[in-house]
């Protein structure tokens, strides 16, 4: 590498060996962070962020000379544009900050809206101020994003000490990397996010743990979830018949005898689908104790109240069924054990709701075909 070259040039010649150039660039600054701030104790612990992205370029304009990149080419762009530093135009760092003496914070929208265009490759510039001294990593930022939350939008969170040899960051987790990732369009990069969260959802589902991405809407549907939570008791008639129907259908655990955990996944679902909570859940089901006769049929012994609300909501059940919408097969897709082709909906749901009937010293005894053939 000839000394005289700048960044702009070794990159336009070898790019691999500019990427090189900006990792030792990077390896330099944290050095240098690290030094001021042994030496400066008071200075780095107590700056707030836009006080540490002036250090930092400070920092960086000072080892420039030292390096490909020239001190003119370190830009802090901070508010505008991400990330918050531009280096010799192909380069570029996001600085974040710590108050606590931990490697984890919040940091950017996945979306990366307001990214300068021609920059290839960041590090992530990391201020850890709760200890005493401030400690500083530079890391690639790919590298120490561990995962996706969210405030007003989707996240990354941050971890300076993920391992790079595991499965640790989140796009490995994802399977993509970073740069394919980044150049997506909004709607496939939640789209991207919202599959991964519902495969590592059906994962945790197998361990009793049950979790939903509530904040990621579907991608062509206009029915993703409000923006308010209300309580169920709130909403008008209509819709609530309507979610009712549809946990009839998702959700075949609920016909199920002495199993603590059977309407988990139709809150998780209400709140995730419709920002609906309801702590009366369970007796939307089962309120009134068991019954002996349901539509003109006489059980032999006393059956759940449960089957007596199917019997109310069959025929919005059938109707569903039948005429599936959208958002009922992307939910049958995500919450049933089984494939089932739309033309099969009805049918495999009996089949489903017979399994329970079977499993349920209750109802062992009922045939459900047969049951809602009487009714009708």
């Amino acid at each position: 590498m000839n000394n005289t070259d700048n960044i702009i040039q070794i990159y336009q010649r070898d790019i691999r060996q500019a990427d090189l150039a900006f990792a030792e660039f990077m390896n330099s600054a944290e050095n240098y962070l690290n030094n001021k701030a042994k030496q400066h104790i008071d200075l780095y612990k107590k700056c707030e962020g836009k006080e540490l992205e002036l250090l930092a370029e400070k920092a960086l304009k000072e080892i420039a000379p030292s390096t490909p990149f020239r001190p003119e080419d370190i830009i802090l762009v901070s508010g505008a544009k991400f990330p918050d530093i531009q280096a010799g135009l192909y380069y570029g760092v996001e600085v974040k900050s710590t108050k606590s003496n931990s490697w984890n914070s919040t940091g950017s929208s996945i979306i990366e809206s307001t990214r300068i265009p021609d920059i290839s490759k960041i590090y992530m510039l990391f201020g850890k101020l709760g200890g005493t001294p401030a400690e500083f990593r530079c890391r690639p930022y790919e590298k120490c994003l561990s995962n996706i939350a969210v405030t007003h939008s989707p996240r990354y969170l941050i971890d300076m000490s993920l391992d790079d040899n595991q499965m640790a960051n989140i796009f490995d987790k994802m399977r993509i990397d970073y740069d394919t990732f980044r150049l997506l369009d909004e709607k496939d990069k939640i789209q991207r996010v919202r599959q991964y969260y519902k495969q590592s959802r059906q994962n945790g589902s197998k361990k009793q743990k049950f979790e939903m991405p509530w904040w990621i809407g579907e991608e062509e549907s206009d029915e993703s979830s409000p923006m308010v939570i209300r309580f169920f008791s709130d909403i008008e008639r209509m819709m609530q018949e309507d979610m009712i129907a549809r946990m009839f259908i998702l959700f075949t655990e609920l016909f199920r005898n002495n199993y603590t955990a059977k309407y988990k996944r139709a809150a998780l679902w209400m709140c995730s689908r419709y920002s609906v909570i309801d702590n009366s859940l369970r007796d939307r089901f089962t309120a009134g104790g068991k019954i002996t006769e349901i539509g003109g049929i006489k059980f032999d012994k006393p059956v759940p109240q449960i089957l007596n609300t199917l019997y109310l909501y069959r025929h919005m059940i059938y109707k569903l069924l039948n005429n599936p919408d959208k958002m009922l097969c992307d939910d049958i897709h995500d919450f049933w054990s089984i494939e089932c082709s739309p033309l099969f909906y009805h049918k495999c749901w009996l089949d489903s709701i017979q399994a329970e009937f079977d499993k349920n010293i209750e109802l062992n005894q009922l045939n459900i075909r047969e049951l809602l053939n009487s009714w009708d």
